[in-house]
């Protein structure tokens, strides 16, 4: 078990894809990887998301089935099957060898495979309940908390409380002048070891109580970023038919 992450041996990469984190950082199930992903610390994921295009920062939780920084499919070509645009899914058999692809980017028109050109990015202390798709492109405030199910195609704004299809915002989480303080202070940057004694269940005592210490000089926890390599394969043993 790495000192950096618990539960290394559920992450799963596809082709080069890398996994970096801010330790520590929680993988409670089975976590697909598609692309390079940045992880801030104390984020922990639950079981069977995938991640497709997309960076999360930190006190985040992920509910279990999630897909983020999801890619879409063709509408309005032939067909919606990825060997129109990507050779490797169908290129490796005989009979799609000598396939020829189109390059959705071609002349510089917006590609279906995301509604920007960027990758998703989930904020701090993000909540995605389960079965949550979060599109590529797409930006989810600090604080915000996404009821399950939900299909996020737009940005979210910090400190709300979202759902649906599409997601909308269906409330507040917090005041206003709380939810201004918090985003000022962004006590995500400090360790829980650094928070302790703090008022969690009082928002606006909390606020009142971390603003001395944040004026004393309380300095960011900042472990920096580190590569969690593929874990390595058993070896497997041969041994000879007895006769």
């Amino acid at each position: 078990m790495s000192e950096h992450i618990r539960g290394d041996h559920h992450v799963r990469r596809v082709g080069a894809s890398r996994l970096l984190v801010e330790p520590p950082v929680r993988v409670l199930g089975d976590l697909l990887l598609r692309s390079d992903t940045r992880v801030g610390c104390f984020t922990e994921f639950g079981q069977h998301v995938e991640v497709q295009a997309a960076d999360i920062g930190r006190y985040s939780e992920i509910g279990n089935n999630s897909t983020i920084g999801a890619t879409g499919h063709p509408l309005t070509w032939m067909g919606v099957s990825a060997f129109q645009y990507k050779h490797a899914t169908w290129g490796w058999h005989p009979s799609a060898a000598e396939s020829q692809v189109i390059d959705p980017e071609a002349g510089g028109r917006q590609s279906f495979r995301s509604v920007g050109p960027d990758r998703a990015w989930i904020g701090n202390d993000v909540w995605l309940g389960a079965g949550v798709v979060v599109l590529r492109g797409v930006t989810i405030g600090d604080g915000c908390i996404v009821a399950a199910n939900a299909v996020v195609t737009k940005d979210l704004p910090p400190y709300t409380i979202c759902g649906g299809l599409p997601a909308k915002v269906i409330k507040k989480r917090l005041p206003d002048d709380v939810r201004d303080e918090l985003v000022a202070l962004q006590w995500w940057r400090h360790s829980p070891n650094q928070l302790a004694g703090i008022p969690f269940d009082d928002p606006a005592a909390a606020v009142t109580a971390l603003r001395p210490r944040l004026e004393r000089g309380l300095e960011p926890y900042d472990p920096g970023f580190v590569e969690i390599p593929k874990p390595q394969e058993p070896r497997r043993r041969f041994s000879l038919p007895r006769r």
